[in-house]
């Protein structure tokens, strides 16, 4: 028996594709802004004037996880790519 797909779960896979691309590219437009949202309700410093606020001050937490928030989001534009790679014939 081969393993086939029917035209009804190639578009049902097209379309989750295409919806984790949407997700993928307003996590990468607007995930920046949870970090500083999580910030301002902290009462973290979201600038830092001098290298002591950095190194003593909460600062660091906001460039950290703004950081990991860019790396999530290169991650999920690495899935859609791959996804969209291994779906095409």
């Amino acid at each position: 028996m081969g393993t086939t797909m029917t035209e009804a779960e190639s578009k049902q896979i097209s379309r989750r594709i295409a919806l984790l691309e949407r997700a993928s590219a307003l996590f990468d437009r607007h995930g920046a802004s949870v970090p500083f949202a999580i910030a301002f309700l902290n009462g973290w410093p979201t600038e830092i004037k001098f290298y002591p606020d950095l190194v003593v001050g909460n600062a660091w937490k906001v460039l950290l996880s703004l950081a990991l928030y860019q790396l999530a989001a290169f991650a999920l534009r690495r899935a859609v790519s791959f996804a969209t790679a291994d779906f095409e014939p």
